[in-house]
């Protein structure tokens, strides 16, 4: 396998390092953060929710619904 060397910030280093752990190399933490997955928002919101985009655009609806009648309801 070969490989490429990368500079990054510390702040960035010290990051990976934590998510890292023992049993992990960079490059696992690395191909994890960056795999694209489709309806699954792992990499963005933490391991183990399983919501998908149909999930969030309904729940971001019912919210804005929910704004609109607060807002009405303070209007009278």
């Amino acid at each position: 396998m070969s490989s490429k060397t990368i500079s990054i910030k510390e702040s960035a280093y010290d990051r990976l390092k934590a998510l890292k752990g023992n049993d992990k190399s960079f490059s696992d933490v690395i191909l994890e953060l960056t795999e694209t997955k489709t309806n699954n928002f792992d990499n963005i919101i933490g391991k183990g929710i399983d919501t998908s985009t149909e999930e969030l655009e309904e729940m971001r609806d019912r919210t804005e619904d929910d704004d609109e009648r607060e807002a009405l309801l303070r209007r009278h």
